[in-house]
């Protein structure tokens, strides 16, 4: 079976009408500011502009799916889901406990954080941003620099919530 591979240098040729079809048609059309950073920055990297807009092109249908199936909050829900499941799953593999508390913890802050959200929607609806806030905050909670659920955990959760639910067995 023989494997067919591309060079750099025959993808260029391929892409070289679509480069000068984007130069012609789009670049052109740009502010001067703009068209000077981008043949700076092709001076660098000369496949720099060709890549980017057509890449950016390709990906236009993609955002216009994700809109359609749910636009910003289907965009706030991945973010909150999509990177700490990995890690939860790669923490359930790993033999230490330490990651498994951080991720435990993180889905428990995003369910009362959800429940809460739900039960105040008529006050989160009149919050201008309100999306952006909650996409910060849930990446505050699992981004590893801040282990953010685990401070909400012990500020929050804990001194208020876990007596009521966990009670010491009397002895």
């Amino acid at each position: 079976c023989r494997r067919n591979t591309m060079s750099a240098e025959s993808a260029m040729e391929m892409l070289k009408p679509v480069a000068d079809m984007i130069d012609a048609q789009v670049i052109e059309k740009l502010p001067a500011g703009v068209r000077e950073q981008l043949t700076a920055l092709e001076g660098k990297n000369p496949a720099f502009k060709p890549a980017y807009v057509v890449g950016g092109i390709a990906l236009l249908p993609l955002f216009l799916i994700i809109y359609a199936l749910g636009g910003f909050k289907l965009v706030i829900n991945l973010v909150g889901f999509v990177y700490p499941a990995y890690k939860s799953f790669m923490a359930i593999e790993s033999k230490s406990k330490e990651d498994d508390t951080q991720w435990l913890t993180y889905w428990v802050v995003y369910g009362v954080f959800n429940i809460l959200e739900h039960a105040m929607a008529f006050v989160v609806m009149m919050i201008p941003y309100y999306g952006l806030f909650k996409m910060g905050f849930l990446i505050f909670c699992y981004h590893p620099n801040t282990m953010g659920a685990t401070q909400v955990y012990t500020k929050v959760l804990k001194p208020y919530v876990v007596p009521y639910v966990v009670r010491e067995k009397a002895e």
